[in-house]
Parts: C-alpha cells; sequence; structure tokens
C-alpha cells in the first residue's frame, strides 16, 4: 500500500500549482505540477492547505529587525538609519511605503481562492486504500473552512492598514485584478465577521496539529475564529471606522468577544498563571495562547535585541520612558516622576509586568552581570547604537542563548502570538464599557466590564490590584487603555489601537530617562524628551504605493498622501 505523504512544515512553501505575482495587478502560473496532478493527490491539496497558512505574519522578525513598536510612544529604535523610523521622521510616502504588505496578503488572498475554486468536493479514490488515509480525508474536510479563516484574517491585516480594499473573493486574470472595484472598510469589516460568523459552525472546538508539522503547529479551529470575530468588531466600533460613535456597534463587539468567553471551558482556554509562559520557547502550549506563529529554533530575535554591549547584541528595539512609566506601583496608583521617594527609585514596587516585559538599568539579565543603562555603564551611552531611551527589550527574549566565545550557542523555539485570551477579555472590557458602562453585566453577557479587565490583573505572577467599582466610564476607558498597554506591550497592538482609538497626538513626544552614577555607587534619574514626532492625521491608514494606483485606476489615494 502507498503511505500518504505528510504535510510539510507551514513555513516551507510547496511545490504546488499557485497563481503567483510581483503585484497583486499580476498573475503567473507555477509550473511544479499542473492542476490534475495536484488535485488528483492528497498530499498536494494539503499542501496548499499549507501555503495559505504561510502568510501568517511573523513580526519577530520585524521592519529593520526592530519590532513595529518602535514606530510608536513605546519603543524607539537603537539605529537612527533604520528603516522602521520612515514611519515617523517625515519620509514614509507612497513612493517608500515601509510596510508594503499588499502584494503578500493579496497573493495569500489569491492562494486561498484558488483552493476555494478548485480542491472542495474531491474524493481521492485512488488513493482510499492508501495507509493513513481515512484521517487525511477528515482533515482535509475541514481544510476548506481553515482557509476561509485564513483569507478573512489576511484581509483583516489589509484593512486596518489601508481602510478600503478590494474585496476579492475569486481568481482573478489580470485585466481583471487590473479593475478591481475598491470596497469600504465597513463593507470589507462586515465580510470578515459574516465569514467569522458561519465558520464557528464548521470547524472543531480542538483541531488537531497539521499532519507531519511539529507540535508547534496549530490548526485552525472555533477559538481563532472567534478571536479574529472580537478584534474585527472592535476595530469596526472604534472611532477611526465608527466616526458617528453608533453605540451598536460596541454592542456587538462585547457580544463577539463574549461567544469565545462563554466557550472557554470548552474551547480549553484560560488565563495563564505564569505571564513569562507566554512568550518563551513552548508558549505554544500555555492555555492562553489561541493562535500563534511558530519561527522554528532559531537565535535571530536575540541576536537583533539583546542589549548593546553583551556579546552579539543589537539593542534593535528599545523601550521608551513613556511606556515604563505607564507601568502603576504594585498598589495600583500611578507612578509619578515628581514624587522623590519614586523618582530616586523608580523600578521598586512596581506592577511585576514591567521587569518580565522590560530591562531595566541594574536587572541581571540576559547573564547574572547587571546592565548598566547609566551614561558611561557598559551597556549605555555613549556606546555606538546603545539604547537611546535607557532601556532595553526583554519580552519574548530567550536569556539562555549565549553568543559568548568558547560557549555552545544554543537556539530556542521563538512563537509569534496572535491571538491569546488576555486580549480577549480586554477587548471584551472596552466594547462592553462603551456599550454599558463598566459595572452593569447585561442580559446575556457574561461579566461586567470591570470583571473582564480584573481576571487579567489577577494572574498568578502579576495581582494587581482589581479596579473599583464606582469609576467613571471616561476614567476608566482611560486606566483600561493604560492596562491593554502593558498587558500587550510589543506584541503588535499599540500602534493599531492608536489609530483606532484615533488619538495619535498621545505618541507625539516621546521620552528617555538619563541615569548617572554618584560616586557612591547609587544613582540619579531624570526623565527628558527624547524627540518629538510629527502626527498628522494622514498616518492613521498606509498610503497604497504609487506603483499599484498606476496599475489600478480604481484605487483611491487614502487622505493626506
Amino acid at each position: 500500500m502507498k503511505h500518504l505523504r505528510h504535510l510539510r512544515h507551514i513555513t516551507a512553501l510547496p511545490a504546488v500549482v499557485l497563481l503567483a505575482a510581483c503585484s497583486f495587478l499580476d498573475t503567473g502560473e507555477s509550473t511544479y505540477y499542473d492542476k490534475n496532478e495536484t488535485l488528483y493527490d492528497p498530499s498536494r491539496v494539503t499542501q496548499l492547505c499549507t501555503q495559505v497558512y504561510s502568510y501568517l505574519p511573523d513580526e519577530l522578525s520585524g521592519i529593520s529587525r526592530t519590532l513595529q513598536d518602535a514606530a510608536t510612544d513605546d519603543a524607539v529604535s537603537g539605529y537612527k538609519t533604520a528603516h522602521i523610523q520612515r514611519f515617523v521622521d517625515g519620509s514614509w510616502s507612497a513612493n517608500d511605503t515601509v510596510d508594503n504588505v499588499l502584494d503578500k496578503y493579496y497573493r495569500a488572498i489569491h492562494d486561498a481562492n484558488f483552493y476555494l475554486e478548485n480542491c472542495i468536493g474531491l474524493t481521492f479514490d485512488d488513493w482510499k486504500y492508501s495507509d493513513g488515509f481515512q484521517d487525511i480525508y477528515n482533515s482535509y474536510l475541514n481544510y476548506q473552512y481553515e482557509v476561509r479563516f485564513l483569507r478573512a484574517f489576511y484581509y483583516f491585516e489589509l484593512v486596518k492598514r489601508y481602510g478600503g480594499v478590494p474585496l476579492i473573493t475569486k481568481t482573478l486574470t489580470k485585466e481583471q485584478a487590473n479593475t478591481a472595484e475598491q470596497a469600504s472598510a465597513t463593507d470589507v469589516l462586515n465580510f470578515i465577521v459574516a465569514e467569522c460568523t458561519d465558520l464557528v459552525r464548521h470547524l472543531p472546538d480542538k483541531p488537531t496539529t497539521l499532519p507531519g508539522a511539529n507540535a508547534n503547529m496549530q490548526r485552525i479551529g472555533k477559538g481563532p475564529v472567534l478571536a479574529l470575530k472580537s478584534r474585527a468588531t472592535l476595530y469596526a466600533a472604534s472611532p477611526l471606522f465608527n466616526p458617528t460613535g453608533d453605540a451598536e456597534k460596541w454592542k456587538v463587539a462585547a457580544a463577539a468577544a463574549d461567544e469565545l468567553i462563554k466557550q472557554t471551558a470548552a474551547l480549553g482556554y484560560a488565563i495563564d498563571n505564569d505571564y513569562n509562559n507566554l512568550f518563551g520557547a513552548t508558549n505554544n502550549q500555555s492555555p492562553e495562547i489561541i493562535l500563534c506563529r511558530p519561527q522554528g529554533k532559531n537565535t535571530r530575535f536575540e541576536a537583533s535585541n539583546y542589549p548593546i554591549g553583551v556579546s552579539n547584541g543589537s539593542g534593535n528595539t528599545c523601550p521608551t520612558e513613556n511606556l515604563v512609566s505607564a507601568y502603576e506601583m504594585n498598589d495600583g496608583s500611578k507612578f509619578n516622576w515628581d514624587d522623590p521617594v519614586a523618582a530616586a527609585d523608580p523600578y521598586a514596587n512596581r506592577d511585576p509586568r514591567l521587569e518580565m516585559t522590560i530591562v531595566c538599568n541594574g536587572v541581571k539579565w540576559p547573564s547574572t552581570e547587571p546592565v548598566e543603562t547609566f551614561i558611561g555603564g557598559k551597556n549605555g551611552q555613549p556606546l555606538q547604537n546603545a539604547t537611546p531611551t535607557g532601556y532595553y527589550l526583554r519580552k519574548y527574549l530567550n536569556n539562555k542563548i549565549t553568543f559568548e566565545a568558547g560557549k555552545n550557542t544554543n537556539s530556542f523555539d521563538h512563537n509569534w502570538v496572535i491571538f491569546r485570551y488576555a486580549e480577549i477579555l480586554l477587548n471584551y472590557a472596552e466594547a462592553a464599557a462603551q456599550a454599558y458602562g463598566p459595572d452593569i453585566k447585561p442580559a446575556g453577557l457574561s461579566l461586567t466590564a470591570r470583571e473582564a479587565v480584573n481576571l487579567v490583573r489577577a494572574r498568578q505572577s502579576v495581582q494587581m490590584p482589581a479596579f473599583p467599582e464606582g469609576i467613571p466610564t471616561t476614567d476608566f476607558l482611560a486606566r483600561l487603555r493604560n492596562e491593554r498597554r502593558v498587558e500587550l506591550a510589543f506584541e503588535g497592538h499599540r500602534f493599531w489601537d492608536l489609530r483606532r482609538w484615533r488619538l495619535m497626538d498621545e505618541m507625539k513626544d516621546i521620552y528617555q530617562v538619563r541615569i548617572e552614577k554618584k560616586a557612591d555607587g547609587s544613582f540619579t534619574y531624570l526623565k527628558q524628551k527624547l524627540i518629538s514626532y510629527a502626527i498628522s492625521n494622514k498616518l492613521y491608514f498606509y498610503p497604497f504605493a504609487n506603483a499599484e494606483l498606476y496599475k489600478n485606476k480604481r484605487l483611491k489615494q487614502n487622505p493626506g498622501w
């Protein structure tokens, strides 16, 4: 009997019939296998599904080896010439689009459409008596729904960047693509939500891993579908996409998040007691992770973000004082630089997530030697490319990796978190507070907004004081935005949150901490402005590349570009 070939790892690109191009407006056909050969073989059909998975984002690789947070008030690049600086230095334009993913995601959408048009209803009659056929075929039956989810996810990645984009649900010729009509952002978001609403009826609670993939690999089940629905409805309700302030959209977003919250037991999700578990080599095994994208075993992220002065360190993503000041005192009060006690020892008695996210002066990490970010320290200015803010990144970094001469350089798994349960609780808290207020539990919903955010703060390794009852809605939302900032720091949210809230003015002024070591070995800490960004309304959406506008005259450039 023939044995079915296993599915390749998601990060590999299978050699199957695919329409690919330099732009989503151009198409051409691979010659690896013809269509009939591909559709005859269940392993090749499986590879087609895997190909669609391969476009999932992996933001640990970053832009200029730097996390996107370096284009917000949460971080800066340690390198003044880094390409990511174009987001904020005034040089971002339709000719230099920085994060031009239009091609990538329309390739993904094309591959999804190809699969949905050609790979549904196959029977593989010649393979029915092969070993393992039934398991492979049972998995195959779900592939169409997984692919539809992935297509919806990629449309979300486009709409949050560009607003309205062409909504293409079938494969197109070059001529058709060149005249594709631009849908509104509302229409695209409605499409995403409608797809998610239907898909939960078809997908299993707990899908198996992809055949032949390692244990890190996750297939799409109900959890990611409900998570995407929660995120999409939250964005749809937010000021950027809801300029009239339609309160019904917040109710829809609260209900969407609650769909997942009500099913946590069945789906196996829960807040992880240990915050550190969410970002290490085995984070894919955490009950909090809904979907992650594996990178495999490597040392790239450490080489990009270990402190300058540590062997092979580059310090690309440097947290700002803006973010550090956002972490509360451990009694729940705000940190205040005007308090002389706090200013003299600014990292004492703070929210535990600060130490688990950011490397501050004096912390013994990544080795047993304390990091020195003070002026003249071994990791501080004036060393070339040393942190300009006084801080280095810790989240997602594995300090078991060393580049020191004479020591073995071990590599470890790295998995980028796309969805986790804490985000869903914070999504719910925001939407419910906007729709009903902080302390009201509407009929049919599981929690008050305040109860949802307190579940995140009560994590065993964090244990921050609960938000009390009776906080006015405006104050509650401000505190919630801060909670979202520190809980989800460096996970790809701040850049988009500031835009959907239409609060980019908050990132205008960027601050550092200047640290000087005194003769007695103690330190002085001084908050100083590092730089100011020019913020304008055009920055709320990406520009379409001029090359795309030239190809498709129906595309309309976003305002200001």
